[in-house]
């Protein structure tokens, strides 16, 4: 009983301990970008034709890390603004397996096998392609909800104790308008208030927006230590033995793993490295692409953003293209 415990809290802790920092700097750059990149900014880098516009979907992630929670609302602006649907949905697949602080990340968690980033990076970008290649295919019509509000659904959950931090940070209370403009005076420049102003703004939507993501994300991270930890502990090494003696059905569930464990994609490569010993590399990759692409807090989020109809189909084609996907590289190059 003493080992078993002891086994918990060694997993646990080790996992909890190296993901926190990663997904903390994941949450403050993919705030900066929200409180100082207007998303028109964002929207006019995607060309609209489809050979550059998937292009620069499978690579602006790393230009703006954004983790799969940004990555969704983000996707249905770009459709609003008139982007087609296939190359705002490669930019939602592809964007958080290209964030730069996955990639240091998933370095991080397996130094002594470097490649296992190298994979994970190419093997998310052509199965993002592929999916993005065949919704080309897909009939066009209306995805969205139109009674959706995306204004408000832009805003950050005002979380507590963030008006405490602004003022510990700033020595001021919170502006009541996170989005002031600079104002500007008789000569046309703006004046020191109003840049101090406009600072201030920026800096509580920055801590603002940090907390949120950060809160969102962390529980999902503790839930899938937990259980990471209760399986290492509790299911016996054998019974991993006959669920890994077959190749397809230990993508599949590691594939589960990932879609349940929901866990941010600046920090799952530390849950997956936890069954390293237990699953094969090509499954190891099913977790490390399939789950910033597809998981729980995704799938609620496609469903309060788009028909049920098309994230039902959306989701069928992701998991799909995964298993297929990724059976097929890891047989070519694992």
């Amino acid at each position: 009983m003493t080992a078993f415990f002891s086994t918990i809290h060694t997993v646990f802790t080790g996992i909890v301990l190296q993901a926190v920092p990663f997904m903390l700097v994941g949450a403050l750059l993919s705030s900066a970008l929200y409180a100082f990149v207007p998303d028109r900014i964002l929207i006019k880098v995607f060309p609209k034709r489809h050979g550059l516009g998937f292009l620069t979907a499978l690579f602006a992630g790393a230009l703006f890390p954004v983790c799969e929670c940004a990555a969704v609302p983000l996707m249905r602006s770009l459709i609003k603004k008139g982007i087609a649907m296939p190359i705002a949905v490669t930019f939602m697949l592809a964007s958080p397996i290209v964030n730069p602080i996955s990639i240091v990340s998933t370095l991080y968690a397996f130094p002594q096998q470097p490649s296992v980033a190298v994979y994970r990076l190419c093997f998310g970008l052509l199965v993002a392609g592929t999916i993005g290649l065949l919704l080309l295919f897909y009939p066009e019509e209306k995805y969205l909800k139109e009674d959706f509000d995306m204004e408000q659904a832009a805003q950050p959950h005002t979380l507590a104790g963030v008006d405490t931090a602004f003022r510990l940070a700033t020595g001021r209370t919170a502006p009541q308008n996170v989005h002031n403009e600079l104002q500007s005076d008789n000569s046309g420049k703006p004046t020191a208030e109003s840049r101090m102003q406009w600072l201030q703004s920026k800096t509580y939507t920055l801590l603002m927006h940090t907390c949120s993501e950060f809160f969102t994300t962390g529980p999902f991270l503790i839930l899938g230590a937990f259980i990471t930890a209760m399986i290492r502990a509790a299911v016996p090494q054998e019974l991993f033995s006959i669920t890994s003696s077959s190749a397809i059905g230990s993508l599949l569930l590691m594939m589960l793993f990932a879609f349940v464990f929901s866990a941010c994609s600046t920090s799952d490569a530390f849950i997956a490295r936890s069954f390293l010993d237990r699953f094969s590399l090509g499954s190891i990759l099913g977790f490390l692409v399939y789950g910033p692409m597809m998981d729980i807090k995704n799938l609620f989020m496609l469903f309060s953003l788009f028909k049920k109809r098309f994230v039902i189909e959306l989701t069928l084609i992701i998991t799909v293209i995964n298993v297929i996907g990724i059976s097929v590289l890891a047989r070519l190059f694992l």
